[in-house]
């Protein structure tokens, strides 16, 4: 036989709850009671449950909004005792148990929060797993009919799709859980969107950058990097071997944005001027973000009777933007 201690209690009516987020980047996702008058006192049962919240009358959602990574998980019981978070999954009418954190002890009017690093997806539920006897206040009252939550007995397994029965809808009350998540990265802009091969900084903007643990030009990571804020990112990009554009990365714990646009490397790519006239050879050297050096002359060639006859460095290469070119003209 199982029982719900002061779910059903008669309580005052609650105002409508507002939750917003704890940080810059976090987005809560759930509610813990206001206070503790509000509070169940327990949520003991023989064989523990596994509840959800399938609708919230006002208030954050108990449903997480994008995929990302749970940071944390907080609750805020009367009595103390040991609470579990577990997320769940929608499929085809039942729900798919992901992951189970705890069961975690609690103390008695002390509002807990525990650390965790959980992936989710859009559309799955934060709710929790009530451990058997003593379990700590697992909800709290609203009155308000357009709050409702629903529970099954016993504490499934990892892996289990569970079926909540119809008949164990509890109107009037939320679970007393909430969870902060962190989106994954996203990257809106790179200035200056091009640099030297040699490597330039750069600036990323963005948004949930916190905690970056990575930046990657083409799969190379950057030489350094600063995060500034959730928003932006000061990099250093790596140097490259070749002209080439190629897209920009940033990671957190969250996951890994790609940018939109690619950064350009840019260089002097050594032009072939062997036979080139001098004039000739400034042109095409510019159009080649080149330029040309020192020019030594052999016998009677001048600048306008001239060709080149040798040049350093030789054609090919790739170098810094503006390398310049030493040539030797012979007629």
């Amino acid at each position: 036989m199982t029982f719900r201690s002061g779910l059903f209690a008669l309580v005052a009516l609650l105002a409508t709850l507002g939750l917003s987020s704890s940080a810059a980047a976090l987005v809560t996702v759930g509610q813990t009671a206001p206070d503790l008058s509000v509070v169940n006192a327990s949520c003991n049962s023989e064989s523990g449950y596994n509840e959800l919240q399938t609708r919230v009358a006002a208030g954050a959602s108990y449903q997480v909004p994008t995929a990302g990574v749970l940071t944390s998980w907080s609750t805020l019981p009367k009595s103390g005792g040991r609470l579990g978070l577990a997320i769940y999954r929608p499929v085809a009418g039942q729900f798919l148990l992901l992951a189970v954190d705890g069961p975690r002890i609690v103390l008695a009017n002390e509002f807990r929060t525990i650390p965790v690093t959980i992936p989710v997806q859009a559309g799955d539920i934060v709710g929790l797993a009530v451990p058997s006897t003593p379990a700590a206040s697992c909800a709290f009252l609203t009155g308000d009919a357009a709050d409702e939550l629903i529970y099954e007995s016993g504490n499934a397994p990892v892996g289990t799709t569970i079926s909540f029965p119809p008949e164990n809808t509890e109107p009037g009350f939320r679970l007393n859980v909430s969870a902060t998540l962190l989106p994954p990265p996203a990257i809106a802009s790179i200035s200056p969107a091009s640099g030297s091969i040699k490597g330039v900084k750069t600036t990323i903007a963005g948004a949930n950058f916190a905690g970056a643990s990575a930046v990657s030009f083409g799969g190379v990571p950057a030489k350094s990097f600063t995060v500034d804020s959730e928003a932006q990112i000061t990099a250093v990009a790596p140097a490259s071997k070749k002209l080439s554009k190629v897209p920009v990365t940033v990671t957190t714990v969250a996951g890994t944005a790609a940018s939109a646009t690619t950064y350009n490397y840019e260089g002097c790519k050594v032009p072939n001027l062997d036979g080139k006239k001098l004039k000739a050879s400034k042109k095409k050297a510019r159009r080649a973000d080149c330029g040309i050096g020192k020019v030594t002359k052999k016998g009677d060639a001048t600048a306008k009777t001239g060709e080149i006859v040798k040049q350093n460095p030789k054609p090919g290469k790739v170098l810094a933007p503006g390398t310049k070119i030493k040539v030797t003209l012979e007629e």
